[in-house]
């Protein structure tokens, strides 16, 4: 059977996004928290978190560069935002809202006008008109400045080198210096909606290749695959030839509500079960998966990471 290992697009199908498109924004957090990222519109996402310790914190993420979709389906690398605008109706609930201390920041990470590398950090408050958790924002990247108070503490943003997007998410009751576990586990969601990009390099090139049904299936799984949105995994298996079922592996350290217990975090507690940042994305999974054609199947195994493994289901021979 031929084949081809592609590293890059060599003149296949090509076609435009705008840039900042729902689908192509990721989350990441530090276990055990989790959180999960689902777009819910071709303007907007929506993220659910659950906070277990005082210092966690989760971030949505855009990056300049397309490190997760294949090849032939990224989207292209372009690192200058000068003179381009992003705007969105911010609404959240159970995390540090807008106006607090240690609430919701931009961080920006590049290089300045010298080359060197750089982050700022942007109190996204100081760009949103409404309250603390109803508002909208809005980011000229050319008329950026980080800082906590403006314009006394500002620090100039220079756009024309900029890696990595990363705005911080955290429970009301954040102590990034602190261990310990909160009281009990802290669910909180924000939603960007009317997610909007103008100005110059609004849009962006993205692969576009549609690779001829090869009558393979395909494997994923929610560990590995739960930091970004369902719509853009099932579009790179798709898009890539694959058809039919889809064998989805719930995993064995996500998926799972945890409580905090005998000096760590454990699974198996009373109420429900799934948590809720995984029963979202896997409701979006499915919904997608059949509305391309696809039959998921959720593969669970006996498996569960030893760290939130209650003593009385270890299994010892």
């Amino acid at each position: 059977m031929a084949f081809w290992l592609a590293t890059s697009r060599e003149g296949q199908d090509s076609d435009y996004i705008q840039r900042f498109d729902p689908r192509f924004w990721t989350v990441n957090f530090p276990r055990p928290m989790t959180a999960a990222i689902v777009s819910t519109a071709p303007d907007a996402l929506r993220i659910d978190a659950v906070f277990l310790r005082r210092a966690d914190l989760a971030g949505l993420i855009w990056e300049s560069a397309d490190r997760i979709d294949h090849p032939l389906l990224a989207y292209e690398t372009d690192r200058d935002y000068a003179r381009t605008t992003l705007s969105f109706r911010w609404r959240s609930r159970g995390v540090r809202p807008l106006d607090a201390l240690d609430g919701p920041t931009l961080t920006i990470e590049g290089r300045d006008a010298a080359g060197m590398a750089r982050v700022w950090y942007v109190r996204l408050w100081n760009y949103a008109d409404g309250t603390p958790e109803d508002a909208q924002v809005t980011i000229d990247f050319s008329d950026l400045a980080g800082g906590f108070l403006l314009p006394a503490e500002a620090d100039p943003v220079w756009p024309g080198d900029i890696d990595r997007l990363f705005i911080s998410l955290v429970s009301p009751a954040y102590d990034g210096a602190s261990a310990e576990p909160l009281a009990a586990a802290a669910e909180g969601w924000v939603e960007l909606t009317g997610i909007r990009c103008t100005g110059q390099r609004a849009m962006i090139g993205i692969g576009d290749v549609i690779v001829p049904p090869h009558g393979l299936s395909i494997a994923t799984g929610f560990d590995d695959d739960g930091i970004q949105t369902p719509a853009r995994l099932l579009r790179n298996i798709r898009q890539l030839g694959y058809r039919g079922s889809v064998v989805h592996y719930l995993g064995m350290s996500h998926y799972f509500r945890l409580t905090a217990g005998g000096g760590g975090y454990l699974a198996g507690g009373p109420g429900q079960v799934l948590c809720t940042p995984a029963r979202a994305w896997h409701l979006a999974f499915f919904a997608e998966c059949l509305r391309l054609g696809f039959s998921p199947i959720a593969s669970l195994s006996y498996e569960v990471l030893a760290l939130h493994c209650p003593d009385a289901w270890q299994q010892r021979a």
